[in-house]
C-alpha cells in the first residue's frame, strides 16, 4: 500500500517513516510503550526492556483511559485488576472517578467505604471535584447518619433482658450494666481525640471490671455483643446508598 501510495505520487502516509509518525490524539508515546508492553512483551523482549515492577497510579489511571479511548476490553480487564490490586494507593475520591469515567463497578463500593470512614475535614476541595457533587453530598449523609446511629449505640445498652441463674441481685447487675457501659462503651465509642471502632471498642469494654454484674449476665451479653447486630444497620445502610450510586452513576457504556 505504501509503495503503490509513493509510485502514484500521492502525498506519504502516516506511517509510512520515522519522518511519518502515526499520530494518535490524547495518547502519549509512554502510554502507548505501555500497552506495547502488557500485549506484546513476551514477543519483545529484545526491542524493549519490560518492566517486571509495578506500575505508578498515574500510569494505571492514564493505561485505563487509553483502553477505553480504544475499546481494549481484554486489557481493560487486566488494568482494573491491577488497580484494585493497588487500591491502597489511590485516595478513595480518584478510584470514584475512574470508576464512574470508565463504568468500573468493582472498585466502586471499596472507595465508598473508604470515604465514608474519612472525616470531612480530610475531603478537599480537589477531592470532591474528583469523585463528584452527588457522591460527595452522599457520603455527608451517610456519615451523618453513622455517627447519629453510633450516638444511639453508646447512650443505650443492650438490656439485660433476662438474668442467670447465678446472679443474686438483678437489680444491682443491671444498674451496674448501665453505668459501666456509659463510662465504657460510651467513652470509647465517642471519644473526640480517639474514637474506636465498633470492634475494638468491644475488646476494650470487655477489659473493664463490671461491679455487681453477675458471670453469667456478663458471658450472656458478651455473646450479644460479639455478633454486632447493633452495627449490621450500618454496614447495611452504607451498602444500600453505594448500589444506589453504582446503579445511577456506574452504568454500562
Amino acid at each position: 500500500m505504501f509503495v503503490a501510495t509513493q509510485n502514484a505520487g500521492q502525498p506519504e502516509l502516516d506511517g509510512i517513516s520515522d519522518d511519518r509518525p502515526i499520530y494518535l490524539d490524547g495518547l502519549s508515546r509512554e502510554m502507548f510503550e505501555l500497552f506495547l508492553e502488557h500485549t506484546f512483551g513476551r514477543y519483545i523482549d529484545m526491542l524493549f526492556i519490560v518492566r517486571t515492577g509495578s506500575y505508578t497510579t498515574d500510569e494505571l489511571s492514564k493505561f485505563l483511559y487509553f483502553c477505553d479511548m480504544y475499546q481494549c476490553h481484554h486489557t481493560q480487564e487486566f488494568v482494573v485488576h491491577r488497580i484494585f490490586s493497588a487500591r491502597f494507593r489511590f485516595h478513595p475520591a480518584q478510584l470514584i472517578n475512574l470508576a464512574i469515567k470508565y463504568h468500573v463497578h468493582s472498585i466502586f463500593p471499596f472507595a465508598f467505604q473508604q470515604l465514608a470512614e474519612t472525616p470531612i475535614t480530610e475531603i478537599t476541595h480537589s477531592h470532591r471535584e474528583l469523585m463528584g457533587e452527588e457522591v460527595f453530598l452522599n457520603i455527608v449523609y451517610v456519615q451523618a447518619a453513622l455517627d447519629h446511629h453510633c450516638w444511639i449505640i453508646a447512650a443505650e445498652e443492650p438490656k439485660i433482658l433476662m438474668h442467670s441463674s447465678d446472679c443474686q441481685d438483678p437489680t444491682g447487675c443491671s444498674e451496674d450494666w448501665h453505668v459501666i457501659w456509659w463510662n465504657g462503651m460510651g467513652w470509647f465509642l465517642l471519644d473526640g481525640r480517639n474514637p474506636q471502632p465498633y470492634s475494638d471498642a468491644v475488646k476494650c469494654f470487655k477489659k473493664l471490671k463490671f461491679g455487681r454484674v453477675s458471670e453469667g449476665c456478663k458471658d450472656l451479653m458478651f455473646k450479644i455483643l460479639d455478633q454486632g447486630a447493633a452495627f449490621h444497620h450500618a454496614e447495611h445502610f452504607i451498602s444500600e446508598a453505594c448500589c444506589f450510586l453504582v446503579e445511577k452513576l456506574v452504568f454500562e457504556p
